[in-house]
């Protein structure tokens, strides 16, 4: 089972990438909003309207959505939904899986076409997808080294404790 990304630490250059993916995806579609959500609705990166006080609970509700969408999917026996849209009268809501673990959410108004966003967010997803499986390549590494140096000070300290 695979670390949720939220457990694994981002370096700086790897989250300015994806910064960068998120902003160029508002830049050239023309959305208001985009964000990188874990499955859990945390919210990883966003970028955009900063005039939006409510990603935490917007991150929860659009991950809380997308897994019943999924649901429902389950039901009708499809093998998954991966996209999800939402229309409203003033914004509407693309919401794309990246490999099995986090989101893609793009927010736009009636002025952005809705196909320019789902060939946009595929290129994004693609790159995001490359970024993140990187972060848990190197999550993984450092998980190792740092069990290795603590498994190594928990022995020196037993065997200080229990010396002859």
């Amino acid at each position: 089972m695979d670390p949720q990304l939220t457990s694994i630490i981002v370096s700086q250059t790897e989250t300015s990438n994806i910064e960068e993916c998120l902003e160029r995806l508002v830049a050239e579609t023309g959305a208001n909003y985009s964000m990188l959500l874990d499955k859990s609705g945390q919210v990883i990166a966003s970028q955009g309207d900063t005039d939006r006080q409510d990603i935490t609970a917007l991150g929860a509700l659009l991950a809380g959505t997308f897994a019943s969408s999924r649901e429902v999917a389950r039901l009708l026996k499809e093998k998954d939904f991966r996209v999800l849209f939402q229309q409203g009268v003033r914004e509407n809501i693309f919401t794309e899986l990246i490999q099995e673990q986090w989101m893609l959410v793009v927010m736009f108004d009636k002025r952005t076409h809705i196909g320019l966003v789902k060939v946009l967010s595929k290129r994004a997803t693609d790159e995001l997808g490359a970024v993140l499986e990187r972060v848990k390549v190197e999550s993984r590494a450092k998980d190792a080294v740092i069990s290795t140096s603590f498994r190594t000070s928990v022995e020196d300290t037993i065997d200080l404790l229990f010396k002859d």
